[in-house]
């Protein structure tokens, strides 16, 4: 459900517990949600946030420091000159035998706002 949506049935949902059915159980019967939507819309106009836990990385971990000093070093080289995401995963397979990290790791954490923008 996109937030537009989402807006408008909470101003759906609190306009029906004021002048409608008047209870939590009622409303969330009626519009076939939940309960705790019906709450959460009553306490507030706009919908929370999703928020994602932060998940650890123990592979990444390894081998960050790394990354991000080659990344620190291309911000001073000429554009063209700079590492690609193959290939600082490919020098990490090399300096550093003994860890199993994922291309696709390593892409996303080089993609990252805090990481420095220097390579995609």
């Amino acid at each position: 459900m996109d937030w537009k949506a989402k807006v408008e049935l909470f101003e759906r949902l609190r306009l029906e517990h004021e002048f409608g059915a008047g209870t939590v159980a009622g409303v969330a019967a009626k519009f076939r949600v939940h309960r705790r939507m019906v709450s959460q819309a009553l306490a507030s106009a706009v919908p929370p946030l999703h928020q994602y836990p932060v998940r650890m990385k123990p592979k990444l971990d390894a081998v960050v420091a790394f990354i991000n000093g080659i990344l620190e070093v291309d911000r001073r080289a000429p554009r063209k000159r700079r590492h690609t995401a193959r290939r600082i995963y490919r020098r990490i397979l090399t300096e550093f035998p003994g860890v199993s990290v994922a291309e696709s790791t390593v892409r996303n954490h080089v993609r990252e706002p805090c990481a420095p923008r220097s390579v995609r």
